[in-house]
């Protein structure tokens, strides 16, 4: 028999989850939430004086136009589209509202990872000032905001066709005896992908040992997990451990603090870095700068692979993928092949910030990195070795073959 107050408290459980409904935002809480978000970048964000200079825009600056904006909203629907919007007028791949779109995939990565690594925790902290039901709320106008369009074409009842989905591999191969060449494409550095491709990766490498060159294609590839190629391809290759420094710039905010509390441990100042081509703000005082060292580790089962490897890259690889490209042409252990990357790629996992009245959840990018020669790699991407213009992937890669094939 269900005890009587159980029975109640499993219906309240019950009711809650069903019915869940948030409040609209009033004009106020909207304006609220507007002006904690305009603090809290001011005081984090790197990359205002790049939008300027890209993009001509200065996010600052926008700021009574953004509040008018926002009091002309008349419901959370417009009041979201508004909010997308203005986030991207930051335009940076980083800096968007991902981590309420797909909340769950977000609290249950740091949640494991602050279960092997303390320093996330404050990530599930952030993340847990708000909940999944209120993000599901934000998610929905999303993808009534967004894709309304595609649900209607998925659900169509008039339709003949049948539409079947079909998962792709995400690593292919291919040997080209001709060329003594070993190419392998990889299209995410997921973290959530290792696993499963880690005996692939090792297959891979351990037979192109003995062609004169591997190809390494991440085009399309806009990012993940650093890990992955770290861990589960390079180290296959490297007789020794490879290693280049790589330098953050960071302001000294109490958010940073929080987040990177390691940043602040070795500070060096701007005098210090003296590297050519560094961002003029970087010299107003309100940067700190961190040097540390990238390494690739040779592992038990290293090929001590001694051809050559190409890294075949376009303006898609973004993020971790364009850490890659990075450390490739810093190290010039591979040829960087292709188009400019994308960039953003030199740094560690995006700051969290949620907002107090909506329950939105915000990342954005809380240092920029520096690229060798001491520009902003959100700014300057990785430039390739050895430009290739082409219409498509495919046809990139059949380009790099045959330059490959002359060179033999």
């Amino acid at each position: 028999m269900i005890h009587k107050n159980l029975f109640i408290f499993y219906f309240i459980i019950f009711f809650a989850n069903c019915c869940f409904s948030q409040k609209p935002l009033t004009t106020e809480e909207k304006i609220a939430d507007f002006e904690y978000l305009y603090q809290e970048l001011k005081a984090s964000y790197p990359y205002f004086g790049i939008n300027k200079r890209a993009f001509k825009t200065d996010w600052l600056a926008k700021k009574s136009e953004y509040i008018e904006t926002i009091k002309k909203t008349k419901n959370d629907t417009e009041f979201f589209k508004f909010f997308s919007d203005m986030m991207n007028d930051l335009n940076n791949g980083h800096t968007d509202a991902y981590p309420t779109i797909i909340y769950s995939y977000f609290y249950d990565a740091y949640k494991q990872g602050a279960s092997q690594d303390s320093t996330y925790s404050i990530y599930v902290k952030e993340l847990e000032k708000t909940n999944a039901k209120r993000s599901k709320y934000w998610k929905d106008i999303n993808h009534k905001l967004f894709f309304a369009d595609e649900n209607d074409e998925e659900t169509d009842g008039n339709s003949s066709e049948t539409t079947t989905n079909e998962t792709l591999q995400n690593v292919d191969m291919k040997f080209i005896d001709s060329l003594s060449t070993a190419v392998i494409h990889v299209k995410s550095f997921s973290y959530d992908l290792m696993e499963q491709d880690a005996d692939t990766l090792a297959y891979f490498f351990k037979k192109a040992q003995f062609k004169k060159n591997i190809v390494i294609d991440i085009q399309g590839n806009d990012g993940g997990s650093t890990t992955y190629w770290m861990e589960y391809m390079l180290p296959y290759l490297v007789k020794d451990t490879l290693k280049t420094p790589v330098v953050y710039a960071f302001k000294n905010s109490e958010r940073l603090q929080k987040f990177k509390p390691s940043y602040f441990e070795d500070t060096v100042g701007y005098d210090a870095i003296n590297l050519p081509n560094m961002p003029k703000e970087l010299s107003d005082g309100s940067y700190s700068f961190r040097k540390e060292t990238m390494n690739i580790v040779p592992n038990d089962e290293t090929v001590k692979y001694s051809g050559k490897v190409y890294l075949l890259v376009d303006n898609a690889v973004f993020s971790s993928s364009e850490t890659l490209a990075f450390f490739c042409k810093a190290t010039g252990f591979a040829t960087v092949v292709g188009e400019k990357t994308s960039g953003d790629g030199v740094g560690t996992d995006p700051l969290l910030l949620t907002l107090p009245n909506s329950g939105i959840v915000i990342r954005f990018t809380g240092e920029m990195g520096l690229n060798p020669d001491g520009s902003a790699n959100d700014e300057t991407k990785t430039v390739p070795d050895i430009y290739i213009e082409a219409s498509s992937q495919k046809e990139r890669r059949a380009k790099l073959l045959k330059h490959i094939e002359f060179k033999e």
